[in-house]
């Protein structure tokens, strides 16, 4: 496995692409990475491309992940993450309903033009 985080070429998220079967200790790793990045450049808007990268953890591990790692980590809850996987590839869509139920903004898409779309869209303003 292995990932890398760059800057959008829009400049407006960063881009996480992993390659290789992902479990919850993989995605600790680069979602602490990512998380490290997104404070440096002031950043709260991430596209984590997993269209190479099948979740191989199960429904427990990837509970556990969204309410106890993810938590561990202090993730920003007012962050927009959208998770682009392959166009067959439902292995992430779990970890989409946990994130969201433990509060995080996450979606899972399969359209790269949606996912963009989605993390373009200004903010409501509350």
């Amino acid at each position: 496995m292995s990932y890398n985080i760059a800057l959008s070429k829009n400049g407006k998220h960063l881009v996480c692409r992993v390659v290789g079967p992902i479990t919850t200790d993989i995605a600790y790793e680069f979602t602490k990475a990512l998380d490290r990045a997104s404070h440096d450049l002031n950043i709260k808007r991430f596209l984590t491309d997993v269209r190479e990268a099948p979740n191989m953890s199960g429904t427990l591990k990837n509970f556990n992940f969204a309410y106890a790692d993810m938590e561990n980590l202090h993730l920003q809850k007012d962050a927009r993450s959208a998770i682009l996987a392959g166009p067959a590839d439902k292995t992430h869509d779990f970890i989409e309903t946990a994130s969201q139920s433990a509060g995080y903004n996450v979606r899972v898409f399969h359209d790269e033009a949606a996912a963009l779309a989605w993390l373009d869209e200004e903010a409501p303003h509350k």
